[in-house]
């Protein structure tokens, strides 16, 4: 599991962009501060998050993508390790 900060900055503040952004599943939006955008986005791997980072960028009105954030997490094998004798 992947989880990547970006920081949207638009063209200009649009409720289109940020509504289509929000009504994806895999991304949290923050609240637009002048032209920035906080976006968190969470992907299985790497090659769904360039895809969601493509899909991203070319949305009317986005005008550059910064990648602040990345945390890379392995799924655990088990989940409720035994603890050790």
């Amino acid at each position: 599991m992947l989880t990547v900060g970006l920081l949207v900055i638009l063209d200009s503040p649009s409720p289109h962009v940020m509504d289509r952004l929000r009504a994806h599943p895999a991304m949290t939006v923050g609240e637009v501060a002048d032209r920035w955008l906080p976006v968190a986005v969470e992907a299985d791997d790497d090659e769904s998050c360039r895809e969601y980072h493509d899909w991203i960028a070319a949305q009317p009105g986005v005008a550059f993508i910064d990648v602040v954030h990345v945390n890379f997490e392995e799924p655990d094998a088990d989940s409720n390790p035994s603890p050790s004798p």
